[in-house]
């Protein structure tokens, strides 16, 4: 019995229970109808694990994905009603010591010197659409963002399925629209 406690206190001081300091985050939002459409304008916050950051710094490039739903049904089934996917790409170029954001949907490219930069870039609002076909009538939106890990080079990705690090994911936003009647008086002030 008091070989059961030896074992089971160092044990026990190697869990933890508390939430890792890597996450990523749309923050800001704003959704707005337009003519065939529906813009998502959002920041994106993102603080990369111990591993995503030794990655990066070894030339692998990192890709989040952003994906946009916006169901026009009253169920929401997860899967069934992918509209959009935006990317983007994070990586360090070694010979000027920069880092660099391109933007898949734009082939926008930016270079920062810091890291920080870098992440304070991903803060600033950026607009997505969703293609919306006649006759279907959006009462909300749903937006996540996560770590692309299908993107990886082919031997990290193994791997990266069991380590915690490289599971940056955030939930699922649900945004609803506002009454098109209601956004066309607003516009007419």
């Amino acid at each position: 019995m008091i070989a059961m406690v030896f074992i089971m206190l160092p044990l026990s001081a190697c869990r933890t229970d508390s939430t890792p300091d890597w996450r990523v985050a749309l923050e800001s939002i704003q959704v707005q109808r337009a003519a065939g459409e529906i813009e998502v304008r959002a920041g994106i916050e993102l603080q990369p694990s111990p591993a995503m950051l030794e990655a990066l710094e070894r030339g692998v490039t990192l890709t989040l994905l952003v994906a946009l739903r916006a169901p026009s049904g009253p169920v929401w089934l997860p899967g069934l009603d992918e509209r959009r996917r935006h990317r983007l790409e994070l990586s360090y170029l070694p010979l000027s010591r920069h880092y660099e954001l391109v933007d898949l949907h734009n082939d926008r490219r930016s270079t920062y010197p810091r890291l920080s930069m870098l992440l304070d870039a991903l803060r600033r609002p950026r607009s997505w659409s969703i293609p919306v076909d006649r006759g279907d009538d959006p009462a909300r939106v749903h937006a996540r963002i996560q770590l692309d890990r299908t993107r990886l080079p082919s031997p990290m990705r193994l791997p990266t399925w069991f380590n915690r690090q490289w599971r940056l994911s955030s939930p699922w936003y649900e945004l609803p629209l506002a009454d098109p009647a209601v956004l066309d008086s607003a516009d007419a002030r």
